[in-house]
């Protein structure tokens, strides 16, 4: 399954329609439509965290990388270590505005460019 698939699963399971998850992400409604149908596949960090931060859900999730059911607050599950549910919990509380910021801070720290 795709990212755009995971994230049409998603919202149809929250019963959102692609306007609303549009307006969340300050997006118009046929970007959000692009994203679903995989026609912007590589989907930037400073708009994954935000779309799964409306579904409710990860990253990790929406990239295919945890098989595990979605949840409320998929950060409690128990197999993941509790630094890593501190840094991801950190992560989804940065604002929009400062996750290019987070994202670069990052990289650096894992000296990755």
């Amino acid at each position: 399954m795709s990212i755009g698939q995971r994230i049409k699963q998603r919202r149809k399971e929250l019963k959102m329609s692609g306007e609303e998850l549009a307006k969340l992400l300050g997006k118009n409604r046929s970007t959000v439509f692009r994203y679903e149908n995989g026609e912007i596949e590589n989907l930037p960090l400073d708009i994954l965290l935000p779309i799964a931060k409306a579904l409710k859900t990860t990253p990790q999730h929406l990239m295919g990388w945890d098989t595990d059911e979605k949840t409320e607050n998929p950060i409690t599950n128990d197999r993941v270590s509790n630094n890593r549910k501190k840094l991801m919990e950190f992560v989804q509380s940065v604002p929009d505005d400062q996750t290019e910021l987070m994202l670069r801070v990052m990289k650096s720290i894992l000296g990755d460019s």
